[in-house]
């Protein structure tokens, strides 16, 4: 019950700050988008979407691989942290390098000037010390450090974008806002008294890499499945599509990273517990039953609501984008429940597994998306997500399984799926509705149901939590 409440509290803490962050970021996607419309957009998102790949390969997993050692290591983790922060500027300094040298010898305009200065974002990655704050279970400064750097980057578009719809806008504000959040979380740490520098001590720093390197396989091919379909969408059809297709994953977007910080928040508390202990076991089944409940109800809600988000965000010029969305918005659980078992598959050190599901994933995908977007475009790319998804989430709750974690009761779930039925049915019939009365209509009632049903535990001076 201690470690519920404190992966709850840190969850709590991450999401909060990552729930304002990401509204932030949304806000400025969709001015974005509107300024530049979907032809300019789609360059934006093109961008972006290649950008990620060698972002998280500038990390190198030091996020999951990294929080876990330090979770190891609470009392005397500065020399280990000194040395893997030393090592891996050196590595992105090469890799920036290298990286837009390719960019500009490859890619046609404007993609080629947009691609490269968002390459420069990875260089504030390289101080980013989130990954200590998370070994720590100190979730409270991750969360106002994105905020603050949403907010920078906020001023940054407003500022010059209501002046002149220049593409290089957008890479710029996010450069300055990684580098607030890089600042902040390592003044944080100085403030609470803990001192390293850099080193470059390839001795002590390189069993972590090695152990993240499976790892590194894993998130590379999962981004792949999650973003190959602007690539392929760029390559069959044009900027235009690609625009209409990342409005719908804007929202998309927003949810499956507060999904990750989940997971974040769940891998140090799995990596304590300890591998086949009861109390290991208890979290990781509690983990997939609230995971459900959270996230079936957005996936019904934001499916019936699909035409009225669209709207309201990013305008008429985007009603292409209505039924993308409406297919993607079912990937949300499948895409969050699997962040439990690749949780306790990191924990345990089986990358092994985590590799052979997206292995999997990843040749399905790829199958899919030349098959399907070349007949039906942004819907072709939108059905090939929802079945890779659901194809590796399966698997990983498969390997999680066969280590001792079988999947959480279905009889833990039935409350939550009356009440998204019940929802559901509400959401019909206001269906007229404005986009703000619908949404309060749909999470009262599911909050109602779930409530009678006894999903939602009330204790006097406690808030609420849910009892699945």
């Amino acid at each position: 019950m201690q470690s519920d409440r404190k992966l709850s509290r840190n969850f709590l803490v991450l999401v909060s700050g990552e729930v304002v962050s990401r509204v932030i970021a949304f806000g400025v996607t969709v001015f974005i988008a509107r300024v530049l419309g979907a032809e300019g957009y789609g360059v934006i998102a093109f961008a972006l979407g290649i950008n990620l790949y060698f972002s998280k390969l500038a990390d190198f997993a030091v996020e999951w691989v990294g929080a876990r050692e330090i979770s190891k290591l609470r009392d005397s983790f500065e020399h280990l942290a000194a040395a893997i922060m030393g090592v891996r500027l050196g590595v992105i300094l090469l890799l920036t390098v290298i990286s837009i040298g390719i960019v500009q010898l490859t890619l046609p305009q404007p993609e080629r000037d947009v691609l490269s200065l968002y390459l420069l974002t990875m260089l504030p990655l390289a101080a980013n010390t989130k990954w200590i704050h998370l070994g720590l279970e100190d979730a409270s400064p991750i969360g106002l450090a994105r905020v603050l750097g949403e907010m920078l980057g906020l001023v940054i578009v407003l500022a010059v974008m209501t002046h002149t719809a220049a593409l290089w806008v957008p890479p710029v504000a996010q450069l300055a806002s990684e580098t607030m959040v890089a600042v902040f979380l390592l003044l944080v740490l100085r403030q609470r008294g803990y001192r390293f520098g850099l080193t470059w001590d390839l001795k002590l720093a390189m069993p972590v890499f090695r152990s993240g390197l499976p790892l590194v396989v894993h998130i590379m091919l999962g981004l792949f499945i999650y973003n190959s379909d602007l690539i392929f969408l760029r390559l069959f059809r044009d900027s235009e599509q690609v625009g209409y297709y990342a409005a719908a994953y804007t929202v998309i977007s927003l949810l499956s990273n507060l999904g990750l910080s989940y997971g974040m928040s769940l891998l140090p508390v799995m990596t304590r517990l300890g591998a086949g202990t009861p109390q290991e076991r208890a979290e990781y089944q509690t983990a997939l039953a609230q995971v459900f409940a959270v996230c079936l109800p957005i996936s019904v809600g934001g499916c019936l609501l699909g035409s009225s988000i669209i709207n309201l965000a990013f305008g008429d010029q985007y009603a292409a984008s209505v039924l993308a969305l409406q297919i993607l918005i079912w990937s949300i659980p499948l895409s969050i429940f699997r962040n439990v078992p690749w949780s306790a598959l990191v924990s345990r050190e089986r990358h092994d597994l985590l590799v052979k599901a997206i292995v999997i994933g990843a040749i399905v995908n790829i199958l899919l998306n030349v098959t399907l977007i070349p007949l039906y475009g942004i819907t072709g790319a939108a059905v090939a997500t929802v079945i890779t998804e659901s194809l590796v989430g399966t698997l990983m709750l498969a390997f999680a399984a066969g280590q001792g974690l079988p999947f959480v009761s279905i009889q833990r779930l039935w409350k939550p799926v009356v009440a998204a039925g019940v929802m559901g049915l509400v959401l019909l019939m206001v269906g007229g509705a404005s986009l703000p009365v619908a949404l309060f209509a749909g999470v009262a009632v599911y909050a109602l149901c779930l409530g009678v049903l006894g999903g939602i535990r009330f204790t006097r001076g406690q808030l609420p939590a849910l009892n699945v």
